[in-house]
């Protein structure tokens, strides 16, 4: 899991706009998370143990994070839109990888 940076340190001396990038990390990188769960590539957090895909919950996921991608186009630092765009692309791969093997099988 990638750590967030909105610790109480960092938000001490934080301008908003950092704060608004912190908050932006978190929101995407919770996106991916949840959607890398439903894919069954991610453990429970309460349990820790891999749960079975369920893909179309998982879709949901990467489909709010294309949207982000959509509405923000323009609007992000170049680090908020590689972090975007890595984290689409990780999810966008397990996504047609479970989905290929649900098909095989």
């Amino acid at each position: 899991m990638i750590p967030s940076p909105l610790s109480d340190e960092a938000l001490t001396d934080a301008t908003p706009a950092q704060i608004h990038s912190a908050l932006f990390h978190q929101l995407v990188t919770g996106h991916a998370q949840i959607a890398m769960l439903f894919l069954g590539k991610y453990p429970n957090p309460q349990s820790g143990h891999f749960e079975p895909a369920q893909p179309e919950i998982a879709k949901l996921y990467l489909d709010q994070l294309e949207m982000l991608e959509v509405k923000t186009k323009g609007n992000l630092s170049p680090e908020e839109a590689l972090l975007l765009q890595q984290l689409l692309t990780a999810t966008r791969l397990s996504f047609a990888e479970v989905m290929d093997a649900q098909i095989e099988t």
